[in-house]
């Protein structure tokens, strides 16, 4: 049975400045064969629409695709949440449901279906979000239902500069353990540490 939301449209944050990677783009890094921006827009491919939020002349963004930047530029990610629901109102038809990643999660695939699965099995939360190894939440791999978001959103204007956990954490949200798949790339040394891992899926596999 499918268990997903009917419609849902998505809002992928790849504006940060991926400091800690030095001088490396991290949405370019390849893991598995494709780029972390790939993965991303993989992983939502199914949404009604996908709004990129990300700064102007971003490699590997598909033709047409909806890309917007939060205001005033790289004000972190509540801001840029808002910038990407409001690209998203623009839209008449705009799906009830949203799911909002960021692009830097080799294994997004695997976050977004149990994100969709999640709002399924909690239709009366205001959504879901993903807790990571520390088990603190991950407001950044979240599926909402677009009303209570975009209140949330409403209530701490102006968001520049300000957390998403801060702006998220009066939505009633269900947590989902996704620690096994949450990892993310900040820095050479995770980058380094996936790779491993990799390595060492393969060889469970091998014979």
């Amino acid at each position: 049975m499918d268990t997903a939301p009917r419609a849902y449209d998505a809002i992928v944050l790849a504006g940060g400045r991926s400091a800690r990677m030095g001088d490396v783009d991290k949405l370019q890094v390849v893991v598995d064969g494709a780029t972390l921006l790939t993965h991303a827009l993989a992983a939502v491919a199914d949404a009604r629409r996908v709004v990129v939020v990300a700064p102007d002349g971003t490699a590997g963004l598909p033709p047409g695709v909806d890309r917007v930047q939060e205001e005033p530029p790289f004000s972190g990610p509540a801001a840029a949440m808002g910038a990407g629901l409001t690209a998203l109102r623009r839209h008449g038809d705009a799906a009830d449901h949203v799911v909002v990643v960021a692009a830097d999660v080799p294994r997004i695939g695997d976050v977004v279906d149990a994100l969709l699965a999640g709002l399924a099995a909690h239709p009366g939360r205001d959504g879901v979000v993903a807790s990571g190894v520390d088990g603190r939440r991950q407001p950044l791999l979240a599926a909402h239902r677009v009303a209570p978001l975009r209140a949330a959103l409403d209530a701490h204007a102006p968001l520049a500069h300000l957390s998403a956990t801060r702006v998220t954490s009066g939505l009633d949200l269900a947590e989902i353990d996704l620690a096994e798949v949450a990892d993310d790339v900040d820095t050479p040394d995770d980058l380094d540490r996936l790779a491993r891992r990799g390595d060492h899926d393969e060889g469970d596999h091998d014979g």
